[in-house]
């Protein structure tokens, strides 16, 4: 230890003797610079070799300082990325979550809203169907009764018809298109039309002869028979014979007089039990 302290008690003389010697030496400014830089950087190798102090050291030293100054993280750079990442969440945030696509399940509640209509349309035309022959039943029910004996002798066209014997007559024709016997029953009920046609059923009996026309698909000759109906302005059969004017044209293939006939009945019957069938038509045809 004293041996070392007394190393660097040599080297502080040394070094205190070489800048009083370069104080009393005046060369020219850039020579003498230079002579001074190097004197001193030659004391300072001298005492860093005294103490220890390699040049690993040293350049480790130099090192360390690089790092520093290269890890030194720059603020704005930092602060830009904060930026952009906070923008992004900000951008994921606003977007609305996409709507789940349920196509197929509207597909089948549209194909079912469908079928509870065609479903509907068959239940009414069901009910009007059943209220027409119900009405019928109960028709016949009353001429029955009202109606006297009728002879079996009777022959159709025979000549002039009481009241209750057109009744008779008419209910016998009328059962014998039920039974699908068209060509009798439009026999019968030309007999009661030239017998009297000013009877009540006079009107009902022109309906069913255009009826019998149309089951046997003569379809002409049904819509004069049809035609004929409006004849009697206070039938009751006027809508019906409307309805059947229509089904005639399209049965025929006429399709634009077939819509004629049924908006015909849409707009002078807005009543009848046929308007919603007419209604029917009248959207399928084109």
């Amino acid at each position: 230890m004293i041996k070392k302290i007394s190393h660097l008690f040599l080297i502080v003389v040394l070094a205190a003797f070489l800048l009083w010697s370069c104080g009393s030496s005046r060369k020219p400014d850039q020579e003498q610079a230079t002579d001074e830089e190097s004197a001193r950087q030659k004391e300072l190798d001298e005492i860093e070799s005294l103490l220890g102090v390699t040049g690993d050291q040293k350049s480790g030293s130099n090192d360390s300082k690089d790092k520093q100054t290269q890890q030194k993280p720059s603020g704005k750079k930092d602060e830009t990325l904060g930026l952009l990442d906070a923008k992004d969440v900000a951008m994921q945030q606003e977007q609305p979550p996409a709507k789940p696509q349920n196509t197929e399940l509207e597909k089948q509640v549209t194909d079912l809203k469908a079928q509870v209509e065609k479903k509907d349309l068959m239940i009414n035309d069901l009910k009007a169907q059943l209220k027409k022959q119900s009405e019928q039943i109960y028709q016949l029910e009353a001429q029955k009764q009202a109606a006297p004996a009728i002879s079996s002798s009777y022959t159709p066209g025979s000549g002039d018809v009481g009241y209750g014997e057109y009744e008779g007559r008419y209910d016998e024709a009328l059962s014998l298109f039920h039974s699908h016997n068209y060509q009798d029953a439009i026999e019968s009920f030309e007999s009661l039309l030239a017998a009297q046609n000013n009877h009540s059923l006079a009107d009902n009996s022109q309906f069913w002869i255009g009826e019998c026309h149309y089951a046997l698909g003569q379809y002409k000759k049904a819509i004069i028979d049809f035609e004929k109906v409006f004849t009697f302005p206070k039938s009751n059969k006027l809508d019906a014979a409307q309805f059947k004017l229509g089904l005639c044209q399209l049965r025929l293939g006429d399709k634009s007089k077939a819509r004629e006939e049924f908006q015909r009945l849409v707009d002078q019957y807005p009543n009848s039990e046929y308007l919603r069938q007419a209604q029917k038509h009248i959207q399928e045809l084109p």
